[in-house]
């Protein structure tokens, strides 16, 4: 007779008919370890429309909570050794040396369903404080990333890039007050910053405040133009980081709701449009749809929960646009010349995550970024932290909230550290078509490679 029983619950996220399903199924364990407190939590996962190519690849970020005895959903710590890669497409697994979660992407170039079975985490138990876990309800949750690798990029921080004589003209929208300002960030003679492993020339950068800076990509932040390098902490997006493929899904939201108490979820409130409670539990009427209604306390807490953090203003602008050199008009999937938007682009309502894509679809036509993340324009809002909040760092979530449901990770503050980026669909002269209601702020997050 086993002398452990875990109850296991195969978690669905995204299943559907669009590009971003990934399934996590047929979760059970396999050697339990009672001197060591491990045992090793065996599944399948999948995922359509998977990539490596010889630039970069996408990933699944996998992660595991646990119900303890006093119904209380707490991380699951993993451990850096000890996994199993499965029967099915060739990859690599690696576990986050904070051993919150791991990646999970393909070892050789190729493209089409990521398929892979009896794949395994060895999940440290003891780490926790237990000693047993007879009766434990465990979840295994899975979303897709995407690698940007290490590299220079060129910023105008905003997808439309504005025209080329006026290169920083831009707006950004406050999620914290729903007030508009106008937002520069360029270099002398109204240049394109260029983000590298030299030190930049000054930099101006304005939100509700205004700061001159350098940025040397390799090493960090002159925070105050005097030419020395006094803030090496800042993810200026030079180095390697791991990106959400697609903003963040209700069914996820709602996924994450069902793991906090009553009070916590009153504390946070839900986001969405179409998530309600059913006996016991939460679902979305729309669940492959991008998830709205995010403010700053529920995409810092959700970042949290996942083991993860917000992406800066100038992750943001690698992942959008890369290497590539600014010309006019340059929008994230290509350049608009009024003719080349991709055809079925909304005009900013929250849409099934990846609904532009195809098995066939290109850059353009899919509205893909340079690195390949997806629906950048015409879905939701894109949320950023602010390059002037210096003491934002690389540091990630750990699983865990504070008892009222709140993120509690230091220098993590909800009262002006984030924006929510007005992705209005624009006509050719910049002007603006429409404009993205507060519903439709959305999440989507990074974590930096290692």
């Amino acid at each position: 007779m086993k002398n452990i029983a875990l109850l296991f619950s195969a978690l669905l996220v995204n299943a559907s008919l669009f590009a971003n399903n990934i399934l996590v199924q047929n979760v059970t364990t396999t050697g339990n370890n009672a001197t060591n407190k491990t045992i090793q939590v065996q599944f399948d996962l999948s995922w359509d429309n998977s990539w490596r190519d010889a630039i970069n690849w996408d990933a699944a970020w996998v992660f595991m909570k646990f119900k303890d005895a006093s119904g209380v959903w707490q991380h699951a710590q993993l451990n850096t050794t000890g996994f199993a890669n499965g029967t099915g497409t060739a990859n690599t697994m690696q576990v986050t040396s904070d051993k919150v979660g791991c990646w999970v992407y393909r070892s050789a170039q190729g493209s089409g369903t990521f398929n892979n079975t009896s794949m395994q985490l060895q999940w440290n138990y003891g780490l926790s404080g237990l000693t047993d876990v007879t009766g434990l309800e465990v979840h295994v949750f899975a979303v897709e990333m995407v690698y940007v690798p290490q590299g220079d990029f060129n910023c105008t921080a905003i997808l439309n890039r504005g025209s080329a004589t006026n290169p920083q003209s831009f707006y950004f929208s406050n999620g914290i007050s729903s007030s508009r300002s106008n937002g520069q960030f360029y270099a002398p003679g109204d240049k394109f910053p260029v983000i590298n492993s030299r030190m930049s020339p000054t930099l101006y950068y304005s939100d509700q405040s205004s700061v001159n800076i350098r940025i040397k990509g390799d090493v960090g932040i002159d925070t105050n133009n005097d030419g020395v390098i006094d803030n090496t902490n800042y993810p200026i997006g030079f180095k390697s980081f791991y990106s959400y493929k697609y903003g963040l899904t209700e069914q996820q939201y709602a996924d994450f709701l069902n793991t906090l108490s009553a009070s916590q979820v009153a504390n946070l409130g839900v986001a969405g449009t179409g998530i309600t409670l059913s006996n016991g539990q939460y679902f979305s009427s729309t669940p492959n749809k991008s998830c709205g209604n995010a403010n700053a306390n529920r995409l810092l807490s959700y970042a949290d929960w996942s083991g993860v953090r917000p992406m800066s203003l100038l992750e943001f602008n690698k992942a959008a646009f890369g290497p590539q050199q600014p010309i006019e008009y340059d929008y994230c999937y290509g350049v608009w010349n009024g003719s080349s938007t991709p055809s079925g682009l909304k005009n900013n309502s929250p849409q099934n995550a990846g609904y532009l894509a195809t098995s066939n679809s290109t850059r353009l036509t899919s509205g893909a970024s340079y690195y390949g993340l997806m629906d950048l324009i015409g879905s939701t809002f894109e949320p950023i932290v602010k390059l002037n909040y210096f003491t934002f760092g690389e540091q990630n979530g750990d699983g865990m909230l504070a008892s009222n449901g709140y993120f509690d990770v230091i220098n993590w503050n909800a009262s002006n550290m984030i924006l929510f980026i007005d992705l209005a669909i624009r006509n050719i002269d910049g002007s603006i078509i429409s404009t993205i209601p507060s519903s439709s702020w959305g999440f989507r997050y990074v974590r930096s490679a290692e």
